[in-house]
């Protein structure tokens, strides 16, 4: 059987996981053949994000990554972490430099260590954008440098980028598609 599981959520820890949880059941399904998760994020928590693509990158089986929507800020690393990559004619992926909130009960000398983790994050994202879409050093410093511009890639974008490998409809025609069962992530 062919499973596509739709993620339509942030990168949060109740949302990750339920999608985890999700995953692990569809791969231990007797009958499973292959996994496509129809994803689209607004982004979210740094860490949630990272574990997230680690995640996907340590499963046994290779997982299909298609954009079904907006791919957004921490969810362009889980993104990527698909071991292929596509997305549908109507998408987007958002680039912007991450931004932190910060709880005001903060202790003044945790500061350094709040930054330190910040930075370890966004060159996190940087090196999984850098090395899975294959973009030079000089662009992904300007889609996550300090005081860029948010950037939008369309799906041809994408495409050039390496983003994904192809633009594509998963079932164009509307047909019924009997080896194929579809599964939704809720929390």
């Amino acid at each position: 059987m062919n499973y596509r599981l739709v993620f339509n959520g942030p990168m949060k820890a109740t949302p990750g996981n339920a999608l985890r949880a999700r995953v692990a059941s569809i791969l231990d399904q007797d009958d499973f053949d292959s996994l496509t998760v129809l994803f689209s994020s607004e982004g979210g928590d740094t860490r949630e994000g990272l574990s997230l693509y680690n995640f996907f990158r340590s499963l046994p089986r290779p997982v299909h990554m298609h954009a079904s929507g907006h791919v957004e800020s921490m969810g362009v690393p889980v993104f990527l972490s698909g071991t292929t990559r596509t997305c549908s004619p109507i998408s987007r992926f958002y680039f912007h430099p991450f931004a932190w909130s910060f709880d005001s009960s903060q202790r003044l000398d945790a500061l350094d260590d709040v930054g330190e983790r910040m930075q370890n994050d966004v060159l996190s994202a940087r090196r999984i954008v850098s090395e899975r879409a294959n973009l030079p050093e000089d662009l992904v410093g300007t889609l996550y440098g300090r005081g860029s511009k948010p950037v939008v890639a369309n799906p041809d974008k994408a495409l050039e980028w390496g983003l994904v490998g192809s633009i594509e409809e998963l079932n164009p025609k509307g047909i019924v598609q009997p080896d194929a069962a579809v599964w939704t992530v809720t929390w």
